[in-house]
């Protein structure tokens, strides 16, 4: 779900060249739009209704709904390849931008600060009690005071792992309600000796890991104002010294993340167990599908982050999207309207939610609708009502404003030496602040 970012300085450099990104807008989607949801349609609205955003998108569900509900209106999903960077040029040219795309939150908070996206503030402050403060949180731009997105997926994790391969291995009568870090990398080195790997972890880095911790212990790598650095402090330490525990263990597969050799991984039951956001369901779904060990489904279950000292909540970050609408867009008084229906009403909501997302509307997360499912990747275990749970150990402290995604990316690239131990954890942390303080500063929201 994470999609590559535009640095702010990429984007200055568009916005200098706006005459020239014309002819690129001008191969972006036409925007033109009339919506409904919640409310009538404008009448003087367009009818039709742009939206970018990555392949096999639960949003598109949502729109099924919405268009028999308003049947005037014609959807347009042409998920473009490199989307976030063409909605960059098309906003930087004033037009040829959709209206609606599916934000993470940094680039939400990239695009707000540059104040490229509609003010939802007055529609969002009446119903702001209804969603998590996390999420609320993401659509806000401390710079302006304003609301830029409609919260989206809530983007809790958990730990999926085979139940039928822990009881063949001996771990059957795991407890995972108390299941400690040390018990967890315990189990992992045991399942190691019989090549069985409880987690994704390539031999390059992976900063998923870090931040799953780092949230665990109630930490941020970024302020919540988005001007100060913290990944460097004492829980960045700690986080840090959960990852290195965790490739000590040996549990790690070296394979690209939702790479072919991680998908024949879990087909094969070589990787029985991995870190993962509720999101991922959708896409395990498409691609264990055609497992010839048909006990590849139906078999996953999902547990809490392991607990421990300094442990404040069970679950973690990844990903967490939200619906946005350009101030270039050509409708959006109707991408508005889409919002409410998509995240803001009950059967929008549901229509998102069976994917694999989880739209952070609380009066869903209530709901029989969400707590019934059933998927095929968990067969009769109903996943939501442990979703339910861990909305509870989201933590408010953990923010990702412009200029995150700089601290993150040198995360991921400069984590390695301290993972073999050529450097200590508190010099690789302290090394990794220093690298990441150029581009921080250049993409922050100041």
């Amino acid at each position: 779900m994470q999609q590559s970012n535009v640095s702010r300085r990429q984007f200055l450099q568009l916005a200098g060249g706006a005459v020239a990104m014309a002819a690129l807008a001008a191969c972006a989607a036409p925007g033109a739009g009339g919506g409904a949801g919640q409310a009538a349609a404008p009448a003087a609205a367009p009818k039709e209704l742009v939206f970018w955003g990555h392949d096999q998108h639960p949003i598109d569900l949502a729109a099924e709904g919405f268009v028999k509900k308003y049947a005037e209106v014609k959807w347009v999903s042409p998920h473009p390849a490199d989307w976030p960077q063409k909605l960059v040029a098309a906003m930087a040219a004033g037009s040829g931008t959709p209206d609606l795309a599916w934000a993470e939150a940094t680039q939400a908070q990239d695009w707000g600060c540059n104040d490229l996206l509609t003010d939802l503030t007055d529609q969002l402050k009446p119903v702001l009690d209804q969603y998590h403060p996390a999420k609320v949180a993401e659509t806000f731009i401390a710079k302006s005071g304003k609301y830029v997105g409609w919260p989206g997926d809530i983007s809790v994790s958990g730990w999926y792992y085979r139940e039928d391969k822990l009881k063949d291995a001996g771990f059957g009568n795991t407890d995972f309600e108390k299941l400690t870090w040390p018990d967890f990398l315990s189990m992992a080195a045991e399942l190691k000796k019989k090549d069985l790997y409880t987690f994704c972890f390539p031999a390059d880095g992976w900063s998923a890991l870090f931040m799953f911790a780092l949230h665990q212990l109630g930490g941020t790598a970024v302020s919540k104002d988005g001007q100060t650095m913290t990944v460097g402090d004492e829980k960045g330490i700690a986080a840090m010294q959960i990852v290195k525990n965790l490739w000590d263990s040996g549990g790690g597969l070296d394979v690209a993340w939702w790479s072919p050799p991680y998908w024949a991984a879990l087909k094969e039951g070589k990787l029985i167990g991995d870190f993962a956001a509720a999101w991922a369901k959708g896409f395990w779904e498409a691609n264990l599908k055609d497992a010839e060990d048909k006990s590849a489904f139906g078999n996953w279950r999902i547990a809490k982050f392991p607990t421990g000292d300094g442990i404040k909540y069970r679950t973690g970050i990844w990903g967490g999207a939200q619906l946005v609408t350009p101030k270039a867009a050509k409708n959006t008084e109707g991408a508005i309207v889409f919002m409410k229906y998509a995240l803001g009403d009950l059967e929008g909501a549901g229509l998102c939610g069976k994917w694999g997302i989880i739209p952070a509307y609380r009066p869903y997360l209530e709901s029989k609708d969400f707590l019934d499912q059933k998927s095929p990747v968990f067969g009769d275990w109903e996943f939501c009502k442990f979703w339910a749970s861990q909305e509870k150990e989201l933590s408010p402290e953990f923010y990702r404003p412009a200029g995150w995604d700089a601290v993150n990316t040198v995360i991921g690239k400069e984590m390695v030496p301290i993972l073999k131990g050529e450097m200590s954890v508190q010099d690789g942390m302290a090394r990794i602040v220093e690298l990441a303080t150029p581009d921080f500063e250049r993409t922050r929201c100041s």
